[in-house]
């Protein structure tokens, strides 16, 4: 346990025991380095803020236990606003639902297994650049506030991370806002995804159905690159009313929803600090799915920052691979998945002007 009021050294330092911290935080503390995970919230996985949809490629990167899975799903609907549907059929697995909660727990407690330390409920306040690293001011959950030290701070703290804002490195990425809950329903095809498009009930983005069970699905809508003034449950409301036959008997269990960071941030990197997941960026332009991306940024930063722990180089030169790689690796999936939403926008402002939905 740290001793609250006494500064103690870290090789590094995480905000954040989201997949893509917690996946950091194992690579980096296999290595034998001293690292510390700060969660904010007093348990991990909660709440959730993400539909819990992954590829079979996330599941193979991740290596997580099968029995996360929930479903598998081999199908794909799409709803168009012109009252259309086009289905996508495969003898393959498309996508699989997963406990999000319990996917986070378990790559929080790998990293634990690993070395590293975990404290929960403790939210960093301040940062503070000295020689040779960062000092943090964090408070606990009875508000006792203490400081530590680190060689190298990572934020894996969200769309709005504040460690993004300490290091000046934020940017004016363009969001989607999302409203979504597990429910009571009766799915009509408990293998397939349903992806709803309409300005009136995803302006910019899309509303979607994913079956857990025959009777629990997870539902969401939201929006994305516009000014309104509604709220994204005002837009999942929409997508209920205009499919009442698809949403029948519809009981929320749980509310969940979130924010997520569409395109590239030009900078991910600072003198002794990096960004990883949601807070660096790395999620899919078209779904806003950053389980993926975030392990994928999560190996590329922890390679990068074991490298230079181990060479005493820290400085903004020593980590410029970290952006180099990720943009090698990453760069182009992310590019064209910004240019085919960029079409998608325009076609859609089109049809807006000439008074269509």
């Amino acid at each position: 346990m740290l001793k609250r009021g006494v500064a103690l050294e870290w090789d590094v330092v995480i905000v954040g025991a989201g997949p893509s911290g917690c996946f950091t935080a194992q690579q980096i503390a296999s290595s034998g380095f001293k690292v510390l995970i700060i969660e904010e919230h007093e348990q991990i996985g909660e709440p959730v803020q993400c539909a819990g949809l992954i590829s079979p490629r996330t599941v193979k990167l991740a290596e997580i236990s099968q029995d996360l899975i929930i479903n598998n799903l081999t199908s794909l609907r799409v709803f168009s606003p012109l009252g259309t549907k086009c289905l996508l059929n495969s003898s393959n697995v498309l996508a699989q639902a997963i406990d999000r909660g319990a996917f986070d727990r378990e790559l929080a407690e790998r990293a634990i297994k690993s070395g590293a330390e975990l404290l929960l409920g403790t939210k960093a306040k301040e940062v503070e650049r000295i020689a040779g690293g960062y000092r943090l001011t964090a408070t606990d959950k009875s508000k006792r506030e203490f400081k530590i030290t680190t060689k190298l701070l990572i934020g894996a703290d969200g769309a709005n991370s504040m460690v993004a804002r300490w290091l000046n490195l934020t940017h004016d990425n363009p969001k989607a806002v999302m409203f979504a809950a597990d429910v009571e329903l009766q799915p009509f095809n408990t293998g397939c995804i349903d992806i709803f498009l309409g300005q009136d009930l995803a302006p910019g983005w899309f509303g979607w159905i994913i079956p857990l069970s025959p009777h629990i699905c997870r539902v969401g809508s939201g929006y994305a690159f516009i000014n309104s003034d509604r709220s994204p449950r005002h837009f999942f409301q929409m997508l209920v009313d205009k499919y009442p036959h698809y949403f029948k008997g519809l009981k929320i269990i749980r509310q969940t929803g979130g924010v997520v960071p569409i395109g590239f941030m030009p900078k991910i990197y600072a003198p002794h600090a990096m960004l990883v997941g949601d807070a660096a960026c790395q999620v899919k332009p078209i779904s806003g799915g950053g389980i993926y991306l975030g392990l994928r940024g999560a190996l590329i930063c922890s390679q990068v920052a074991i490298k230079a722990l181990q060479e005493g180089n820290l400085t903004e030169k020593g980590l410029a691979t970290y952006q180099e790689n990720w943009e090698k690796e990453m760069g182009e999936e992310i590019a064209w998945g910004v240019a085919h939403r960029k079409c998608y926008l325009e076609w859609l402002y089109r049809n807006l002007q000439r008074g269509t939905k």
